[in-house]
């Protein structure tokens, strides 16, 4: 079990980087509000989805491992998220905050948004807000992150 414990926490913490890395990214992007800065709404969007996909591949590999499964059905994804805020007595505590959870909800519809609207132009305002939104509580999301890998850690030294 140590060595599959450790290779979650190898597997978290790529993530976890890949999340911070989109998040750097969105901090770094300027987006016009009128039509001209197509490319970097795109950008922004294209940041925003891969960085709800990196944090919600870490509360699969959480759900999966710790858990022995992920939630099913058509509202998993919801599911899955408000598992993360609640702490599972003996399991683990809770990964995220209330507060997270809310602002990785915000992130969830849009992504969702994001995958289904084909022949939609991107609203500069919303994608600013968002991502403003993102930058402002990454702080707290990665520290979140640290404290299930510090916990991941005390499960892998036996204590």
């Amino acid at each position: 079990m140590n060595a599959a414990l450790q290779r979650l926490r190898a597997e978290i913490g790529f993530d976890r980087a890949a999340f911070a890395a989109r998040i750097e990214e969105l901090a770094g992007l300027h987006l016009p509000p009128d039509s001209s800065g197509a490319d970097q709404r795109a950008r922004a969007a294209v940041a925003l989805h891969h960085a709800y996909g990196a944090i919600e591949s870490i509360m699969v590999r959480a759900a999966r491992f710790l858990e022995g499964d992920v939630p099913e059905g058509p509202d998993w994804q919801q599911g899955l998220l408000q598992s993360m805020g609640l702490a599972i007595d003996g399991v683990r505590p809770a990964i995220f905050s209330a507060d997270t959870i809310a602002v990785l909800r915000h992130l969830l519809g849009f992504r969702h948004f994001f995958r289904h609207a084909y022949a939609v132009d991107l609203d500069a305002a919303r994608l600013d807000i968002l991502g403003r939104e993102m930058v402002e509580n990454a702080p707290r999301i990665l520290t979140e992150l640290d404290s299930l890998d510090a916990f991941l850690s005390q499960v892998s030294a036996g204590r």
